[in-house]
């Protein structure tokens, strides 16, 4: 297991589901956690789950400029340093094509794609110092998902966001790859979370909600190992790609799905 002794780690949409997961895996290996959502009891249900770590809770509106640029005068103030971003934070609506207005592809686009943009901004200048400092190198890792390489059933919008964040991150790692900072993409399959308070649940034909237990049941139908996958089984792939045990590793994907996109 790899050791973040010394390290700071800011994590997106850190309240629940996979950031929260994050968050704790992080903080497990020495990291102090620097936890942001837009839900504050969230985010200091995940602070009590991180253990003795040092950590710092943010009300974050990751689609705000003003609210990154504020969460890392906080950081400096606190720490001094940032080693690790994980751009977490992400909302899935499902509707079909013909049906979704471009607002639904515009919402998500500004909290999946414009906050990695920004939140990969913000956080280069102190990353720069802390590697000027001494550090071996910054980690920026955003979390994707399979739905932006193959398509999901009432998922275009969504999909589109996700692919767009790809592209980003490879981007970025390919401009930052000599300076230290790397920047991979994690590609989690389907996952028990709601990913966030603003999910909103498929329908069927007749445009009825699809209850979440049915969605669920259908998804982990199509997955080779038969199970959804848990925020658990994501948050140590994050914590690897984090670590200096993955310092030749930027501008790479990383699939966790149970096999699913493996056909």
């Amino acid at each position: 297991m790899s050791n973040l002794d010394g390290k700071i780690a800011w994590v997106t949409g850190a309240g629940s589901g996979i950031g929260r997961a994050t968050a704790i895996a992080l903080a497990k290996q020495g990291a102090s956690v620097v936890l942001g959502d837009i839900n504050p009891a969230g985010i200091e249900e995940t602070a009590g789950l991180c253990g003795d770590v040092n950590t710092l809770s943010l009300m974050q509106d990751v689609t705000s400029e003003e609210t990154w640029a504020h969460g890392t005068d906080r950081i400096e103030t606190r720490f001094g340093r940032l080693d690790i971003l994980v751009n977490n934070a992400g909302i899935m609506i499902a509707q079909p094509f013909e049906e979704a207005p471009v607002d639904i592809l515009r919402r998500q686009q500004r909290i999946n794609v414009e906050s990695v943009y920004i939140g990969m901004q913000t956080a280069l200048p102190l990353m720069r110092r802390t590697i000027a400092a001494g550090a071996k190198g910054a980690s920026i890792i955003n979390i994707a998902s399979i739905y932006g390489m193959v398509a999901g059933a009432q998922f275009s919008a969504y999909s589109a966001t996700k692919d767009a964040v790809r592209a980003l991150s490879r981007a970025v790692a390919y401009e930052l790859a000599k300076t230290g900072i790397r920047v991979n993409c994690v590609l989690p399959g389907p996952v028990q979370t709601n990913l966030g308070a603003d999910w909103e649940p498929p329908r069927d034909a007749a445009g009825a909600p699809i209850s979440p237990e049915v969605a669920l049941a259908a998804w982990a139908a199509m997955i080779p190992m038969g199970r959804l996958g848990e925020a658990q089984d994501i948050a140590p792939l994050v914590a690897f790609l984090a670590s200096d045990a993955a310092a030749f590793i930027t501008g790479a994907e990383f699939v966790a799905d149970g096999g699913y996109t493996a056909s």
